[in-house]
């Protein structure tokens, strides 16, 4: 199973509904992660972008604005267990 789609089960096993609420759309399978924007009835509109450090086999979180075709990283955590990615997303994007 690729990483990305690992992600988005861990995601949907956690609530099942987040995605939904997000607003998460336009989902890419990067190199070692995932990336969706955020839209709709949320208090923040823009990209999120979850990778695997494989090292420490943990997450890390990026999120993301694009304006006029140049991304500007708005935050970004570190080593994240699989079990906060709805929590630390939802602190964000909620």
């Amino acid at each position: 199973m690729s990483i990305a789609q690992t992600i988005l089960t861990q995601i949907k096993t956690l609530d099942p509904r987040a995605t939904w609420a997000w607003g998460a759309k336009d989902f890419v399978a990067t190199k070692n992660g995932l990336l969706f924007r955020s839209s709709g009835m949320v208090k923040w509109k823009g990209y999120v972008h979850i990778t695997l450090d494989e090292a420490q086999d943990l997450y890390n979180i990026e999120f993301y604005k694009k304006s006029s075709g140049v991304w500007k990283e708005v935050a970004r955590v570190e080593g994240i267990f699989a079990d906060q990615l709805v929590e630390l997303i939802d602190s964000q994007v909620g």
